[in-house]
């Protein structure tokens, strides 16, 4: 079962196995998210977010029930055709995923609800190291960096990263 919930700064889910959490996950909204979503949008967003954030516990599971607490993302979800085109492309990347889609009052939907309000705040713009960036190994990242940089350019950047107390 996964709990999935859209508040109107962020979205949280949880999966959970015998009535216990498995696995919990939660983010931010982005500014175009938060500032022209509509709920049913943002909700929906949420059930996306839960299944792609699940996918190695669900892909492929043919007893996978989604509980949310917005009555009219039940409609929608039958009704692809009719569908604003935020919803269809949503609505067709959870294509993939074979679930069932069950209305949850929210005072049940308690964990889903904390976590869409307790969220991880947003690091958009901010200088942080990318986690694929960092998974790359050294000789990866020179081979990629050859193919947009000079010889000259990557000497000076070497030069500049090995003067720089942060970097190192």
């Amino acid at each position: 079962v996964i709990q999935a919930n859209a508040s109107q700064n962020g979205i949280g889910c949880a999966i959970i196995q015998a009535g216990k959490p498995v696995e919990y996950a939660s983010r931010a909204l982005t500014p175009t998210e938060r500032d022209s979503y509509t709920q049913i949008e943002k909700e929906c967003l949420a059930c996306l977010f839960a299944l792609e954030r699940f996918h190695y516990y669900v892909f492929g599971a043919r007893d996978v029930t989604v509980e949310n607490d917005h009555r009219p993302l039940m409609a929608i979800k039958k009704a692809l055709s009719t569908a604003p085109k935020i919803l269809q492309r949503m609505l067709l990347r959870m294509q993939k995923y074979e679930f069932q889609l069950i209305y949850k009052p929210g005072s049940q939907l308690v964990v889903a609800d904390t976590l869409s309000r307790a969220f991880q705040p947003s690091t958009e713009g901010t200088n942080e190291f990318s986690a694929d960036l960092a998974a790359l190994s050294d000789g990866q990242q020179m081979e990629e960096l050859h193919t947009v940089a000079s010889v000259k350019t990557i000497d000076d950047m070497k030069k500049a990263s090995n003067e720089d107390t942060q970097y190192k």
